[in-house]
């Protein structure tokens, strides 16, 4: 179809800031997956055309509209954007995992999140399509599909919804303790509030084309927004694969920055290491030199693996922490990173965010130094939990988000996270936080991967429990790491039992399955 003349203009929002980007520019090329490259001509084609079938399906200011493509693809992209020209909002029904496992939700869980959102229609590919008409069948729900743009003439002629940043514009669902999906609702406004902090952090550091290996439907989503605000280019794996990564990046040469779970950064480490790439100048020499900025975050970083990162990338390291309810809440800048003192912490605050560290009973905000649970104030948080008031108002109150982490701030505003409220092992009368020990452990040659988890006994009594996996290479004592722990913190934190496994297991989030040890090791 020829494309209209700017039509989106009548949005004024980001939609119609980036795809103005796109018509000055129609031929570059703007996205590439799978293979293929997309320019933005074809990216405008693509929001137009969906826009035209989700008018014509019914779909209007306020309505929900649940996205099923194919993972990473430009799809998860075009699809929200002509939803939010649309005044609508998205919900994803792919995954609840933001880390970059491909496997699909079952189907009561996806059904849970129609029901749940209200969902109007199933948007839907050629790769999604089946599962697509199981969750149509099993909900009533019709399901919509590009094709079905309109053809008659003066219905043809899009017309775009005058963005309003009060209104609902995403429904991001993650998996809780039990499993099931919990949605997350964020208003305009803090989609507005990310994408201009992002833009901020690019323009600093001068960071043009990105590639993502995290999916679409989670936090990197804004990032990428913003890469397309600032006239980036976008590189999409649709899982994470540390070979795939590195190979890209060398082959490519124009991708500046990145975004990946902490894990994540650590596989490269590994696979960097057994291609005999161990210093910054085997880096240069591998292509990777383009690479200006490598952003992770999910879980805080033990310090000697990040030491080990800076050893080979430099100052190209920078750690977010983040929750999907409260967004962007830290940044350790690249620089910050070859400080020993400050590679501890996850940073300072991201920008326009406010931190404070509070005693979890008396609510009294606590001084520097101070242990305490971390509260956050930001324009990204959510505006609650979606059709769950009564746990939005336990984790939201006077305007402060209760994250359930448990951290200290120092006199310059440097957070350093200890773990969570409920992940804290008592033993013998004295807290043990996960997170330190972890970090102590990853601190000794040859341990590449740390778990430590509390396990009870019939009593109740918590004892302290850790699995590792360690580099073939090196030949690792566990006594060593036992008598290292109980000269750096004390013997009460050396755990009773360390298992040295060939592979530490992972959850769906990219983290260590700590749920799957406990159950195979207590």
């Amino acid at each position: 179809m020829s494309l209209p003349e700017p039509w989106w203009r009548a949005s004024r929002s980001y939609v119609s800031e980036i795809l103005s980007l796109f018509a000055a520019a129609p031929d570059r090329d703007v996205v590439h997956w799978r293979g293929e490259s997309f320019s933005g001509g074809d990216l405008m084609r693509s929001v137009t055309e969906t826009f035209l079938a989700l008018r014509n399906r019914g779909v209007g200011k306020g309505d929900v509209v649940a996205i099923l493509v194919a993972p990473n693809s430009p799809d998860m992209l075009t699809v929200r954007y002509a939803t939010h020209l649309l005044g609508g909002a998205v919900c994803y029904l792919r995954t609840t995992n933001p880390g970059t496992r491909t496997t699909v939700l079952p189907l009561d869980h996806q059904i849970q999140i129609l029901r749940e959102t209200e969902a109007v229609t199933i948007f839907t590919d050629a790769e999604g399509s089946e599962r697509a008409t199981e969750l149509s069948d099993g909900s009533g729900i019709p399901v919509t599909r590009r094709h079905e743009a309109g053809r008659d003439g003066v219905a043809d002629i899009p017309d775009a919804v005058s963005w309003d940043p009060d209104a609902t514009a995403f429904i991001g669902f993650t998996s809780g303790s039990t499993g099931r999906p919990k949605g997350i609702r964020l208003s305009g406004r803090a989609w507005d509030a990310t994408i201009r902090a992002w833009m901020g952090v690019g323009r600093e550091y001068d960071c043009s084309s990105i590639l993502v290996s995290t999916p679409l439907s989670h936090g990197v989503a804004a990032m990428v927004d913003a890469v397309f605000a600032l006239g980036g280019a976008l590189y999409l794996h649709e899982s994470f694969d540390a070979e795939k990564f590195v190979d890209t990046v060398s082959a490519e040469k124009d991708i500046s920055w990145t975004f990946m779970a902490t894990n994540h950064v650590f596989h490269v480490i590994d696979h960097l290491l057994e291609r005999g790439i161990r210093d910054r100048d085997a880096v240069e020499a591998a292509g990777l030199s383009s690479l200006k900025r490598i952003v992770y975050g999910g879980s805080p970083a033990a310090p000697a693996r990040i030491a080990q990162a800076f050893q080979l990338f430099g100052p190209r390291l920078a750690q977010g922490y983040a929750t999907s309810e409260s967004g962007r809440i830290t940044i350790l800048t690249p620089e910050e990173h070859g400080d020993p003192e400050l590679a501890a912490t996850v940073g300072r605050p991201f920008p326009e965010v406010e931190i404070a560290v509070c005693n979890s009973d008396s609510g009294a905000q606590l001084a520097a130094g101070e242990v305490g649970e971390v509260r956050v104030r930001s324009p990204q948080m959510m505006d609650g939990y979606n059709g769950n008031p009564e746990l939005t108002a336990q984790v939201m109150r006077d305007g402060w988000y209760f994250t359930g982490d448990i951290g200290c701030l120092d006199e310059r505003g440097y957070l350093t996270l200890l773990g969570r409220v409920a992940h804290v092992i008592k033993v013998g009368g004295v807290k043990v936080h996960p997170i330190v020990l972890e970090a102590e452990i990853l601190a000794h040659p040859g341990v590449r991967h740390a778990a430590v988890y509390g396990v009870q006994d019939e009593d109740g009594s918590e004892h302290i429990h850790a699995a590792i996996e360690c580099d073939p290479a090196e030949v690792v004592e566990v006594e060593d790491i036992c008598a290292s722990i109980s000269e750096a913190l004390s013997p009460i934190h050396v755990p009773e039992k360390i298992h040295v496994l060939s592979e530490l297991p992972m959850n769906s989030n990219g983290k260590p399955d700590k749920v799957l040890l406990k159950s195979k090791f207590a």
